[in-house]
């Protein structure tokens, strides 16, 4: 009787929940006075260092406060009149015909996008993809081929049934749609069987199929939306399914009030069916892995950061993970045979030298520019690969881009090319004399990641379009009235207009580190896991991202919320 007084009862933090949300407020103290960059080299040390204090135990109080709250939130409840009532979380038993539902309603929620800017929304990107397609240019790797070849199957398939390239473009845009309604819809079955509670249900709902954004990514004919579908599911497995057993079954230990108490918990309904079940969990896993590595540059990186901390997490519950350690096996043989044997046979051009040094050529590029301290002899080779007198007035600290083409019409890349060793040395060199131009040059072109002060404009709506193309397609509005198409103009202006408001691209990385933050106050390690592929999503924008704030680059973590937010607040029952 005691022990269940004392559960219903709200308790102070423990002293180990008062240390282990420390590191996170930090973080966000970090974050905040690196995103104000400008705004502290204007100010004195003092005044900044009170601006840090200020922020440390703002963010430290609010972590306190809000991991608390939400850790009890039954006994909260139960003070509550309206919510006292709130039948008990309890897994349900799925029915095919759901899946088709939420599938169902999110392309439905999708199709008047579709039908108003029919076939989709072309960039230059894919325009230049489509010119491969139609063998109007050679077949090029700095757009993921594989991607390429997927839109190359659904394009031709399309032209071939309409006799038309709108026709092509359409067909690959409702595809793409169809995958992005089914992966959401999957996860809206997920947390429908997990039990979650009608309104968090029907708020993950509106959050997938109504949220504009969704919407709108879905006829985009970009990389970004099949690679997000991979992303999540490449995550969800991560964390749902365990190779290495047949009955998938792990120990929770949470705090609860004073005491810690252990329940157990199955992870997945399918994990108990047998070893049949097992192979299969091991194919998929072995799949979203490859997809993961072929449909973006930064996916191998994904994975392998993934698998560096996932084999050592089994190895440590319990011995060596050989079914876990020859998936990863696999799926590397796969993408390097990919990579090397496959593009070579087809003929596929490599990324230019350029493309993938953003973060050391803005390093040196700020030293050099930002009175940094250089030798003759390095500045003489920097100016081997771009004229010096001339690379100030294209250098952008938040925009790569346009120094990066400098570079391929002005400068010679192949020098670095020749010479990777000696330019290495070179940056490390410059980076050992210089570490805050490196570190200024550094947090410019990411901020939009992850500073939640940083204030830039996010075109969540006007970026996509559909752009000049030699093809001659052309928005082609099905259905909808021109009047029609003006007041979706109005409404999805407004939207982003409310969204610059109440959100930013940084914001995604914040509520993220407090979802980890309140998995460690609850001590939920093993949950850990779903954040694992993004946070190394992150970790690669930190290392070459050539825009600081570019809302598609970080899409994935934004749709992952409702799947993070299930297994991160996930009741004590363990549905």
């Amino acid at each position: 009787m005691g022990v269940h007084t004392q559960h219903h009862k709200l308790h102070l933090p423990q002293k180990r929940q008062l240390l282990i949300l420390l590191p996170f407020a930090m973080f966000y103290t970090v974050a905040a006075m690196l995103g104000q960059l400008e705004k502290a080299e204007s100010l004195g040390i003092v005044h900044n260092l009170g601006r840090a204090g200020g922020w440390f135990l703002g963010s430290y109080a609010v972590l306190v406060v809000l991991c608390m709250a939400i850790s009890r939130r039954d006994v909260i409840m139960q003070h509550i009149p309206f919510l006292r009532g709130l039948p008990e979380q309890k897994a349900r038993a799925g029915k095919w015909y759901l899946y088709l539902l939420f599938t169902g309603i999110c392309l439905l929620c999708y199709l008047p996008y579709y039908l108003m800017y029919y076939p989709g929304w072309l960039s230059n990107d894919v325009v230049w993809q489509i010119e491969q397609i139609l063998g109007w240019a050679p077949p090029s790797n700095h757009h993921p081929y594989f991607h390429t070849l997927i839109m190359k199957v659904l394009f031709t398939a399309g032209c071939r049934l309409s006799g038309t390239y709108t026709g092509g473009a359409a067909f690959y845009t409702f595809c793409q749609m169809l995958v992005m309604a089914m992966v959401y819809g999957f996860f809206l079955y997920w947390l429908y069987r997990r039990g979650s509670r009608v309104l968090w249900l029907v708020l993950a709902a509106a959050f997938y199929a109504l949220l504009p954004i969704n919407g709108l990514m879905t006829i985009f004919m970009g990389k970004d939306m099949i690679f997000t579908a991979v992303l999540l599911l490449f995550a969800w497995m991560t964390a749902a399914f365990d190779l290495d057993v047949d009955r998938e079954a792990d120990t929770e230990v949470e705090l609860d009030g004073r005491a810690d108490r252990e329940v157990e918990t199955d992870k997945d309904a399918d994990s108990r069916k047998g070893p049949g079940r097992s192979w299969l969990r091991w194919g998929a896993y072995f799949a979203a892995g490859v997809l993961l590595c072929l449909l973006r540059s930064n996916g191998i990186f994904i994975f392998l950061g993934t698998a560096f901390v996932l084999i050592p997490v089994r190895m440590w519950r319990r011995k060596f993970p050989v079914r876990t350690f020859a998936c990863v096996c696999g799926v590397l043989v796969c993408f390097l045979l990919y990579r090397g044997p496959v593009l070579g046979a087809l003929h596929v051009e490599p990324p230019d030298t350029i493309e993938g040094l953003t973060m050391p050529t803005q390093h040196l590029l700020c030293a050099y520019l930002k009175g940094g301290s250089l030798t003759e002899e390095e500045i003489a080779m920097i100016d081997r690969v771009v004229p010096v007198e001339q690379v100030g007035e294209y250098y952008n600290p938040w925009f790569f881009d346009i120094v990066k083409n400098f570079i391929r019409e002005a400068g010679d890349q192949q020098v670095i090319a020749d010479n990777k060793w000696e330019y290495f040395k070179l940056w490390l060199r410059v980076g050992l004399r210089n570490p805050l131009q490196y570190m200024v040059a550094e947090v410019r072109q990411t901020c939009g990641y992850w500073a939640f002060t940083r204030r830039d404009y996010e075109y969540v709506y006007g970026e996509y379009f559909m752009v000049d193309n030699p093809f001659g397609i052309t928005t082609q509005r099905k259905f909808f009235t021109y009047d029609d198409e003006l007041a979706m103009h109005d409404f999805l202006m407004d939207f982003q207009d409310l969204y610059n408001r109440v959100w930013r691209l940084g914001l995604n990385t914040w509520v993220m580190v407090f979802g980890l933050a309140y998995l460690a106050y609850v001590r939920r390690g093993q949950h850990v896991l779903i954040y694992i592929p993004f946070i190394m999503m992150l970790g690669s924008l930190l290392l070459a991202t050539p825009v600081s704030n570019e809302f598609r680059y970080a899409y994935g973590l934004f749709a992952a919320f409702p799947v993070l937010f299930g297994y991160t607040f996930r009741c004590r029952e363990g549905v």
